[in-house]
């Protein structure tokens, strides 16, 4: 992994030191900091003026910053007018990781959530699911962001979705999503929260 570059935004210097070692003690070649979102959002811009796209590769950041907050940055990073950074991988940091936030984080389209106090084993786990396992993103209206299925599951009938533009028809398939907000986020492991959860149910069809 030491040829990607990662931006870690978070405006406690004290988690930023953290997982920047963490990160460059996993192989990252490369990483980034940022104090702020708006400090985010100026050196994402940045990166895709210098040769068109971004030449960051996946972004790290918290979801309580101030004023930009995280879920503000994955939003504006979401409709960015440059492919390569609307694409990007994005992950949600949050020392409050209740169900409505990994909702909200996920329906803006986050790649994955990761709660505070973080471990190395779960920062790696980010990084393997992200660069050996990658997602398809949807295009969809009112969504944007990497499919958010987990795995296939028995399915009587048809999920229509829109992708890049057109339409798809994925027969056998039911979409693995979070439970509706009100209800508990099923643990996936100590100090960690799956961005997408374990209920059945939600999907993104399209008439």
């Amino acid at each position: 992994m030491d040829g990607l570059s990662v931006l870690v935004a978070d405006d406690n210097r004290f988690v930023r030191t953290i997982l920047v070692g963490v990160l460059r003690g996993l192989g990252i070649g490369r990483v980034l900091q940022a104090e702020s979102g708006e400090e985010a959002t100026a050196i994402l811009d940045v990166s895709t003026q210098m040769q068109g796209a971004s030449d960051i590769d996946i972004v790290f950041a918290d979801h309580l910053m101030s004023p930009v907050d995280g879920l503000e940055l994955l939003r504006w990073v979401r409709a960015h007018e440059h492919e390569k950074l609307k694409f990007i991988p994005f992950v949600m940091m949050s020392g409050e990781a209740d169900d409505k936030a990994v909702f909200l984080a996920r329906d803006s389209g986050v790649t994955e959530y990761l709660a505070k106090p973080m471990s190395v084993a779960n920062v790696a786990s980010r990084l393997l699911a992200i660069v050996d396992k990658p997602r398809p993103f949807i295009r969809a209206p009112g969504y944007m962001g990497p499919d958010r299925r987990r795995q296939t599951l028995p399915y009587n009938g048809e999920d229509r979705r829109v992708m890049a533009g057109q339409r798809v028809t994925l027969e056998e398939s039911r979409e693995e999503a979070l439970p509706p907000v009100g209800q508990a986020v099923p643990e996936v492991a100590a100090g960690e929260v799956s961005a997408d959860g374990t209920a059945e149910g939600l999907t993104e069809t399209v008439d």
